[in-house]
């Protein structure tokens, strides 16, 4: 085997490995956010933000292992509304989500409350 097979061979094995990670990553966050969704989020932005359709969302890691921020805000009224800021304690541990706020990517939510 070249160099280079083998080296594709470790990309893909490097991929088909990340791959599953942030797939379990996310299947584990989205589990334990649909845990307390109803009762502990959900009610929040409702009395918020109202029964609004789209909302802003970020994820990122918090400091403490295991713990995943998610800041919601409404696009409407990003300057003169504060976000409200969760934290989902039950998430896994390695997390491929970023570290600091500021690279978070924004992700719409579509009737989400």
């Amino acid at each position: 085997m070249g160099l280079f097979q083998w080296l594709g061979k470790l990309l893909d094995d490097l991929i088909g490995w990340l791959g599953r990670a942030v797939a379990a990553f996310l299947e584990a966050f989205v589990w334990a956010l649909d845990k307390i969704w109803e009762t502990a989020i959900a009610t929040v932005l409702l009395a918020a933000f109202g029964s609004v359709v789209v909302l802003y969302a970020i994820f990122y890691s918090g400091a403490v292992l295991g713990q995943t921020i998610m800041e919601i805000w409404d696009p409407r009224y990003s300057d003169s509304k504060p976000s409200q800021v969760f934290q989902v304690k039950q998430a896994p541990q390695s997390s491929p989500l970023p570290k600091y706020r500021s690279e978070a990517k924004v992700i719409a939510l579509e009737n989400a409350v």
